[in-house]
Parts: structure tokens; sequence; C-alpha cells
């Protein structure tokens, strides 16, 4: 009896082990794979286009926020996802939120730019925050940075200090076309 139930065991055991096998294991075809469409080019750092890159005056010690626009000219999507200066300790892309009276910040992870649209990074919207800034920034600075693409590279940027309450909107041209009232 006792071989009995061995024998079954490992007959179960070699049954399970082909039943869960690829085919090319057991010297069948490979499974045929799904038809993914054509290949697109890899993103490239030339196709991504910075500009109206801003952000407000602030102490040292304080945060302060980077606002810009970025520009895919390419035919594939790309992801910024921060950057780098060395007037801050931390560096971190986030989303507005309103609280009641309060205007909040939560962190977010990579921003995704469409292939040929554009993406603006506006006050009450989404922003670069600088956190623990080394020094202050006075209106009429130039503050460097590095903006860090996921997977392709880093373009040196530089940001215009303005005043503390300043809110810029984007130009003209830059905004969505108007909804026309009914």
């Amino acid at each position: 009896m006792h071989i009995r139930n061995l024998t079954i065991l490992a007959a179960t055991a070699a049954f399970m082990a082909f039943s869960v096998a690829s085919p090319s294991a057991i010297g069948g075809k490979p499974a045929a794979k799904k038809d993914e469409g054509p290949k697109l080019p890899p993103a490239k750092i030339e196709d991504i286009h910075v500009g109206g890159v801003w952000t407000r005056a602030a102490r040292k010690g304080e945060k302060t926020h980077i606002f810009m626009t970025i520009e895919n000219k390419g035919p594939v999507p790309v992801r910024l996802r921060g950057g780098e200066t060395d007037i801050a300790k931390y560096i971190q892309l986030v989303r507005f939120r309103m609280q009641g009276a309060y205007m909040l910040t939560r962190m977010v992870g990579p921003v995704a730019v469409e292939p040929h649209e554009k993406y603006t990074f506006e006050p009450g919207i989404v922003g670069l925050e600088l956190r623990e800034l080394h020094k202050d920034l006075r209106r009429g600075e130039v503050l460097p940075l590095t903006l860090e693409f996921a997977g392709i590279g880093a373009i040196k940027v530089e940001a215009e200090v303005d005043s503390r309450t300043a809110v810029r909107y984007p130009p003209p041209d830059e905004l969505p076309p108007a909804k026309e009232a009914h």
C-alpha cells in the first residue's frame, strides 16, 4: 500500500511539472507573441524644450517652487522625474491642493509629457519644490537647475527669481482654447 501511494504521488508531481512547463521546455512550439504594433524610436533629449522657468523669492531655510513649461516635440512620451540644484537640500515634484484656507503639497511621481504636447507647471497646480534653501533667493537673481528626464538624460536651465508673491500665468499662446458660452 505504501509503494502505491508513493507511485501516485510521483505521477501527480510529474503531471504537474509538465502541465505548467512552457511548450518550448517540452519540445512544443512557443506561444506566439501578441502584435505590439510598430516600434517607436526612443525619446531624445533634443526633442524636449523648456521655457518660462521661474520661482518666487524665498529666505534661507524656507521652501519655494519652480514653475515652467515643457514641450515635447518628439514622437514618444517623456517623463520628468525631478531635478538637482546646489541651492536646496531637497527637490521633488509636487501637486498642490486646497484644504480649507491652506494650500498643501503632495509629492507625485514622474510627470509625463505626451508627444507633440506642452505641460505647464503653474502655481496651484503642480511644481518642482525646493526645500531647505541654503541661501536667500532675491528678486532678479538667476537660479541654476538641472531637470532630470527618466531614461534619456538631463537638461540644464536657469530659473528667474521673481517677488515672494508672484503669480504668473502662461502666455496667451500657451493657454488652452477658451470654451464658447452657450
